[in-house]
Parts: structure tokens; sequence; C-alpha cells
């Protein structure tokens, strides 16, 4: 709708008869579930630029008319096609009640993150990662991942939360170095039995649980002895991946332990006083049988 106290009469007068570069259309994904399955809608609002009939790409931007502006602005020149919206972008950006020096910063702004935008391709990007540090306390607790999004709604039928565990720790991360340097090879890696683990859930309202127990090292670190199974959620709810975490009572001390050099030459003289002992018991038993058998 156009408001005319918003505008010059000049500006009013052209916006009347002005030809729509843009079409808006509405699609209720409840009465058009099919549709928006094709397209790939997980979350609502989701505002979507088609131009040709083929999708350009998906507006996650503020909702401000300066917002709309560039972005189509952006879509009309990477096309090819006549910049038709630019004279648009330009009349919103007066209206700002800014400097000059404020508006080419706000511009820039604007064209920066639209084209930043422009660069996702979905099929390059099947799911998150997610990485970084937690800070617990040593008290039960859990954490869990679920989808969400500050400026839609998730579709509850269509979330899904499979995942791939690459390196999941418990202790300092200071003393990480530390702890590879005391232990054997591959040690570490024993003690964290979910990495490299992947966790695929095949039906719609499901989702993996992880119940891991810490065991407590000298190490400054914890060992996992970790569980996993599926759980079943209502359709109205949206699944998350839990971790659910419990301290166990027993503790495991690690020790490494050298033996003396005094040692290897008491194990050398046993070894060598055997091998006498059983050469001795071989000579004794083979000299009694042939003495018996000459006086046969």
């Amino acid at each position: 709708h156009i408001h005319k106290g918003d505008y010059s009469d000049q500006e009013y007068e052209a916006a009347k008869h002005v030809a729509l570069p843009v079409l808006v259309g509405k699609v209720d994904c409840v009465d058009h579930h099919g549709l928006c399955v094709k397209h790939h809608i997980t979350g609502y609002p989701t505002l979507r630029l088609f131009v040709n009939g083929k999708p350009y790409g998906d507006y996650w931007g503020h909702r401000t008319v300066i917002g709309f502006t560039q972005f189509l602005t952006l879509a009309e020149e990477s096309v090819g096609e006549e910049t038709r919206m630019k004279q648009a972008a330009e009349i919103a950006m007066r209206k700002l009640d800014i400097s000059e020096e404020e508006r080419q910063w706000a511009n820039s702004l604007e064209r920066s993150r639209h084209t930043t935008m422009q660069e996702w391709k979905a099929e390059e990007h099947p799911g998150c990662m997610i990485a970084g540090i937690l800070l617990m306390d040593r008290t039960p607790g859990h954490f869990y991942i679920q989808a969400r999004s500050p400026n839609h709604d998730v579709a509850p039928h269509m979330t899904n939360v499979s995942h791939v565990v690459n390196h999941l720790a418990f202790g300092d991360v200071g003393l990480r170095r530390y702890v590879k340097e005391i232990t054997p090879p591959n040690f570490e890696e024993a003690t964290k039995p979910m990495n490299g683990n992947v966790y695929i859930t095949q039906q719609l309202h499901q989702a993996y649980h992880h119940y891991l127990k810490l065991v407590s090292t000298n190490l400054f670190s914890y060992q996992i002895v970790q569980s996993s199974q599926i759980s079943y959620y209502k359709e109205d709810q949206v699944p998350e991946a839990k971790f659910i975490i419990d301290l166990s009572p027993i503790a495991v001390t690690y020790k490494r332990k050298t033996r003396k050099w005094y040692d290897y030459i008491t194990s050398l003289m046993a070894i060598i006083g055997g091998t006498f002992t059983v050469v001795g018991m071989l000579e004794g038993g083979l000299r009694a049988a042939s003495s018996r058998r000459n006086k046969y």
C-alpha cells in the first residue's frame, strides 16, 4: 500500500503508475504441503525469489524497505536485467534521516550482506558444523542440539538431527597436549568412543539420545563410557540430539611403570639358569635310558 504522506506529489504519482517489477505471492504450506516439500521449505516464513520461474535465492535480511530493495537490485544486476529496482532503493535511502556518509555506509553494508548471502549454495551444505567449548559444572547435566531460527518457525515434521561426532572430550583443553605426551599411542582415542561415529535417523520424529558416564582419571581428563539409543517424539515436538552426562563414582589412575636395569639382568640370568636346568634334566634322562638299554 502507498501512503501519500510518505512521498512527494511527484513520487506519489509515479508510484501509482509504475509497472511492478516484482510479483508477491503467498503459499500456505498446510494447504500446499507437497509444493513446500518440493521446494525444501523447512521454516516459516521463508521469502524466496524466483527469476523467470527458477529459484534465485532466499531473503535472510531485515524486514525493511531498504533491505528488500537492495536485495532485489542485486538480483536484477546478477541476472543481467534492467535495474528497475535501483531507483526504488535510492528513494528508500533518501527517506532516512541520516547524513550522506552514513547513507553510503548503510548502502554498502546492505549490498555486502546480500552479496554474501547469494554465495551460499544449499547443495554444498547439507548440514551444519558445530564446534566450540562448553564450560560445565562437575554435576550431572545435559546439552542438546536442536534446529532453531530467530526468523522462522521450524516445521517439526521436517526436522532431522542426524549427526556425526567428529570429536567429543571432557577435561582441561590446555592440558590435552600434555596427556598425549605421557600416554601410549592411541590411548586418548580409546577413551573417547564417540569420535568419528555417525548417528543417522531414517524416520520422522526420531532423534538419538546419548548417555555419557564420565570416569575421572588422574590425567586431567575424563574417560567416557557411552551408550546411545533412538528416542521418539510427538508430531508437534521438534526432535533434538541430546547428550546426557553423569559422573561415575569410580576413578581410574594411570601410571607409567619402567623396569630398572638390574631387573633385566636378573631376568636374563633366570632364563640362562632355567635353560641349563632343562638341558641338565634332558641329559640325565637320556643317560639313564641309554644305561638301562645297555644292561639288556
